[in-house]
């Protein structure tokens, strides 16, 4: 039987060698043989493997983050790196490492779980699911011209150093948006200032010498030459045009801006023409409750929510959601606790974590997944529960 545990760090070629024939196998093999050695982007997150006596069959990777979930502040465990070499697949290794990962979660009080997937009807089988919506606006930089006229702030170019005062920023650019990270200052310098290839180019926009927003981002020349934005935050909508201002003022140097952002953006309105900008929308990450009872637990409720509903819960992974829970809430706190009672309502632990973040509405989860209640008073007092709200898995990792 294959055992769960650390790789030390006198395997990370062989830790290395996995991951890069399961993720880049066309890429040449540059493969460190220490620690010290790994490019930076690597260093973070604590590796993990299933071994066969001494033999490593497969490898994931977790991080251990904080993120917002409605208004308030909770550990999550972010899932990367899964891959196993093709003479070990189809064997069910998976299956072990995912059921394992989630063992561990649980241990270190990790009650929430999120990821990227490769595909999603793989992951959506041992229980994660589709989290929320990502906008990609793309225009000309010409379109941006409105905010030329804006009295704004300074520019200057930002270093890893001036993590404290981007901290803020981004607390504020997702604002009232579910997943959304806090960053540890290990995160800002090794994954933030630090590319795959070339390290991205920061800046930030300030007045009065406070930084107000700043702007992530790469210009790349594969299709022409694209600013692609991975992060535009700000502190107001102030801050935000200057931001614009600064992407305009590439007229010069790029044919089109790409920028990753929220679905609220007001971009559509500031422009002179809509039309003159192209939106994407894009399936968000996946998230997964990995221990219900404590999860309910502990989520901040809107205050006007009250009352008691008895949830049948359907997980086939983690045998110890596979339960009935009995959700108290009163004054915004609440209390979950294992009942032996009929349920009021029956949910799969898909949904069941897609109504945790909010990517759900009570009414969409009785449509598209597989909450049914039994009474419209149940409904109601879910609902005052669990409103939808917007969700962003805003790392990548």
């Amino acid at each position: 039987m294959p055992t769960y545990r650390s790789v030390p760090d006198d395997r990370i070629y062989e830790f290395r060698a996995i991951h890069q024939y399961a993720f880049s196998p066309a890429e040449p093999s540059e493969i460190s043989e220490n620690v010290d050695d790994l490019p930076r982007r690597a260093r973070p997150g604590a590796r993990r493997g299933l071994f066969d006596s001494d033999e490593l069959l497969c490898t994931a990777t977790h991080h251990w983050f904080t993120t917002t979930v409605r208004g308030g502040e909770h550990p999550l465990a972010g899932l990367a790196g899964v891959a196993t070499p093709p003479e070990n697949r189809r064997q069910g290794l998976i299956a072990r490492l995912l059921r394992e990962s989630l063992v561990e979660y649980r241990e270190r009080d990790q009650y929430l779980s999120a990821l990227w997937p490769f595909e999603y009807a793989f992951y959506r089988r041992y229980g994660w699911a589709r989290a929320g919506t990502t906008a990609i606006y793309e225009c000309d930089p010409e379109a941006l011209a409105f905010a030329a006229g804006t009295d704004g702030g300074e520019f200057r170019r930002l270093s890893a150093d001036d993590f404290a005062a981007m901290n803020p920023v981004l607390a504020a650019g997702g604002e009232g948006v579910s997943l959304w990270m806090r960053r540890s200052e290990e995160w800002w310098r090794d994954r933030i200032f630090t590319g795959r290839e070339n390290d991205p180019y920061v800046y930030g926009v300030e007045r009065n010498g406070d930084l107000r927003g700043y702007v992530v981002y790469d210009v790349e020349t594969d299709d022409g030459r694209t600013m692609w934005v991975k992060e535009c935050n700000a502190i107001d909508h102030e801050a935000f045009l200057d931001l614009l201002r600064f992407l305009y003022y590439h007229d010069s140097q790029v044919e089109r801006v790409r920028i990753r952002g929220r679905l609220d953006w007001p971009l559509l309105d500031l422009v002179d023409d809509p039309r003159a900008i192209d939106c994407e929308l894009t399936p968000g990450g996946m998230v997964r409750l990995v221990d219900v009872e404590q999860a309910l637990a502990t989520l901040d409720y809107p205050t006007p929510a009250e009352g008691r509903v008895v949830l049948s819960v359907d997980d086939s992974t983690a045998a110890w959601n596979d339960d009935t829970f009995a959700l108290a809430v009163e004054d915004g706190a609440a209390t979950c606790t294992r009942v032996d009672e009929s349920p009021d309502a029956r949910v799969g632990i898909t949904t069941l974590s897609q109504l945790f973040v909010g990517h759900f509405s009570i009414e969409r989860a009785r449509m598209a997944g597989d909450l049914a209640v039994e009474s419209d008073e149940v409904a109601a007092r879910l609902d005052g529960m669990f409103p939808a709200q917007e969700v962003i898995l805003s790392e990548d990792f």
